[in-house]
């Protein structure tokens, strides 16, 4: 503890004014020079204390921001192979779809009552729409390429029959 105070008083006289106000009071012994010196020297602490907790929470963090980014880094991996092999063996992902039983209608992934209720009052169109834009997850533009029609029609039967899911 002894060099540790010393290292900070030490710190603190390398400063030439602190030095010479410690100088001053040791000639002097002035109470005047001693509540100045005092309130120096916490000024000095304060900012010493200061300077050693940002010095720690930066360690901290860093230490923290290293751990996180090895973590993702080690569960998003990117493996990049030239054997062709493994490609041949990865399976398509419409192959993984047939498997799962996906469906792109609309219908069949509502579990709420009502919300059926409401979609099936819908035409098959909006149906069609709804099911692109939210189970498809195409934009507007998209859709309007898909079914040959323009975007503005695609913008305008969605938001009417979200109207319509709203109202019933």
């Amino acid at each position: 503890m002894k060099s540790f105070n010393d290292k900070i008083i030490n710190d603190f006289l390398q400063c030439p004014n602190n030095k010479k106000l410690f100088d001053e009071y040791q000639k002097t012994k002035e109470e005047d020079c001693k509540l100045l010196l005092d309130e120096q020297f916490k000024k000095f602490y304060q900012q010493f204390r200061l300077i050693s907790y940002l010095i720690k929470v930066l360690h901290y963090e860093s230490k923290h921001f290293d751990k996180k980014i090895r973590q993702h880094n080690s569960r998003n991996q990117l493996i990049l192979s030239n054997n062709m092999d493994l490609l041949e063996n990865v399976k398509c992902s419409s192959d993984i779809s047939d498997e799962m039983n996906y469906s792109s209608n609309i219908e069949d992934h509502i579990t709420s009552e009502r919300l059926l209720k409401s979609i099936s009052n819908l035409t098959d169109r909006q149906k069609q729409i709804m099911s692109l834009a939210y189970i498809e997850q195409m934009t507007d533009t998209e859709i309007a390429r898909h079914l040959k029609i323009t975007q503005q029609a695609v913008s305008k039967a969605k938001s009417r029959a979200i109207k319509k899911i709203r109202e019933s």
